[in-house]
C-alpha cells in the first residue's frame, strides 16, 4: 500500500530517498503510523526519473484513469510471466520480506531496517534473519589455508582433519552472512 499511495513529492531524487507518509484525503496512514525515510538503490532512482509523471496527477504510479492502482500484484505477476518465472510465487509480502532479508545479509544493521520496515518492534525485523539456503554452496567455495595446499599437492589430509576445517570454514561463513 505504500507505494499504491506513493506520490512525487515523497521522492527525493538527491538524496536518493523515498518518504512513506500519512495520505489522510486517501484514508491512507503508515504502517504504526510512523512516518519514515526509506533509501531507493540508485538503478531504481535512474529508473524514476525516467517514468514520466501523468499531468495533473501526484501518483507515482496511477491507475489508467489516475486514482490508486489498486492491481499491483497483478501487474507484478504478469512482469514474472513475461520474464518465465512462475508467477504463483509473486506477491507483494514477499517482496517486502525479500527487502528485509536481503539488506540484512547484506550488513545493514537490524535497527536500520526496523526503521526502513516501519516495525515497531526489533523481533519483528529479527524474523527476517533466517539462514540463508545458499550457505553450503558459498561454504563449498570457501578457500581454508593448509587443506587447499594439501589437494592441490595430491596428499590427502585425515577425514578428521577435514571435519574440523570444514567447522571452521562454517563458522567463517555464518559470520560473513
Amino acid at each position: 500500500m505504500e507505494v499504491v499511495h506513493l506520490y512525487w513529492s515523497d521522492i527525493n531524487f538527491d538524496l536518493q530517498t523515498a518518504r512513506v507518509t500519512s495520505k489522510p484525503a486517501l484514508g491512507f496512514y503508515p504502517k504504526r503510523w510512523e512516518e519514515r525515510e526509506v533509501p531507493i538503490p540508485v538503478k531504481l532512482i535512474e529508473l524514476l526519473k525516467a517514468h514520466r509523471p501523468r499531468p495533473g496527477c501526484k501518483l507515482v504510479f496511477p491507475s489508467p484513469t489516475g486514482n490508486r492502482e489498486y492491481h499491483m500484484l497483478d501487474h507484478c505477476k504478469a512482469v514474472a510471466k513475461r520474464a518465465g518465472l512462475d508467477d504463483a510465487q509473486f506477491d507483494l509480502k514477499t517482496f517486502r520480506s525479500t527487502y528485509a532479508t536481503r539488506t540484512l545479509r547484506t550488513g545493514f544493521d537490524v535497527r536500520t531496517v526496523q526503521h526502513w520496515m516501519g516495525h515497531k518492534s526489533l523481533e519483528t525485523t529479527m524474523r527476517y534473519l533466517v539462514p540463508s539456503k545458499e550457505v553450503h554452496a558459498r561454504l563449498d567455495q570457501v578457500t581454508v589455508p593448509g587443506l587447499d595446499e594439501r589437494e592441490a599437492s595430491g596428499r590427502k589430509a585425515p577425514a578428521q582433519e577435514i571435519t574440523r576445517t570444514r567447522s571452521l570454514a562454517a563458522e567463517v561463513a555464518i559470520a560473513r552472512v
